[in-house]
């Protein structure tokens, strides 16, 4: 009877040895040989996986990359939603005042309270539920400060803009284009013929001359009260910065246009830095 093969067992093979041989192809000289066994080429392989996984993971979850994995927070962003949770609490707290001070003015309104309290400085706590109270509801330093510049503002901006006497009329023209401060476009501008002199609103101090012959001047002059007039598209200057101006003075000339177009001047007036319109003011 033939004997049947002996089957080898699987941990003997994988320490079985192997020689890895590299040889010159040209005079088949060995240039580099390596034992290796299977277990060996399992073993680097797996620890050369295990150290890219393992590297991988440290370099994202130490360095700046974990910001960019979908999903995640970063820093700033938690540090804004913090800021915002602080603040929307803040507003809470504002809100639940403001209704209890319209729940008692209702109050007041529906006759079920004899009078209104909380105008009478001999109360200083007087309950309005959720533990508020009209001391919680004076308005604060700051409150104060900002209503005192409302009111100011309020009040200039009431000011009339209606045609003043002392305004001289800059350029002799046509108006073409009015003041429209919600297309940011500040000034009027009028047409005219080029060489035309250009005149001060009013009185007061040459601040600045800017420009270049070829693109034109822009002039800025300051005035009394805090006014600033500007005046653009000049061919010239006949002033230099803090040189005096009267009503009426010539600044320079009317800058000449391209082809086909008409010469231009665009003019601004400023006060207390509000654009005012120039249309109104010289009665155009």
């Amino acid at each position: 009877m033939k004997k049947k093969p002996e089957i080898k067992k699987g941990g003997k093979s994988l320490l079985r040895k192997y020689r890895l041989i590299i040889l010159d192809e040209s005079s088949f000289e060995e240039k580099f040989s390596l034992m290796l066994s299977r277990f060996n080429v399992f073993l680097g392989f797996g620890t050369t996986v295990v150290i890219l996984i393992v590297g991988t993971i440290l370099l994202v979850a130490y360095s700046s990359l974990k910001e960019y994995i979908p999903g995640y927070a970063s820093t700033e962003l938690r540090r804004s939603a913090i800021n915002l949770n602080f603040k929307t609490d803040s507003l809470v707290r504002h809100i639940r005042f403001q209704e209890n001070f319209i729940n008692r003015i209702q109050l007041v309104l529906n006759g079920e309270l004899d009078y209104d309290t909380l105008g009478d400085e001999k109360i200083d706590e007087v309950s309005l539920g959720n533990n508020s109270t009209i001391a919680s509801l004076s308005p604060s330093d700051e409150e104060l400060v900002l209503r005192t510049k409302l009111s100011e503002n309020e009040r200039l901006a009431k000011t009339s803009t209606t045609l003043d006497a002392d305004f001289q009329v800059p350029l002799k023209g046509t108006l073409i284009l009015k003041q429209n401060i919600a297309r940011r476009r500040f000034g009027i501008v009028i047409q005219s013929a080029s060489g035309q002199e250009v005149l001060s609103l009013k009185e007061g101090t040459v601040l600045s001359v800017e420009g270049t012959p070829s693109l034109g001047y822009s002039i800025s002059v300051q005035h009394k009260n805090g006014a600033l007039s500007r005046y653009s598209t000049l061919s010239s200057s006949n002033k230099k910065p803090g040189d005096y101006i009267k009503r009426g003075g010539a600044l320079g000339l009317l800058m000449e246009a391209p082809e086909d177009k008409i010469p231009e001047g665009h003019f601004e007036y400023w006060l207390n830095g509000e654009s005012l319109d120039l249309q109104k003011l010289l009665g155009l």
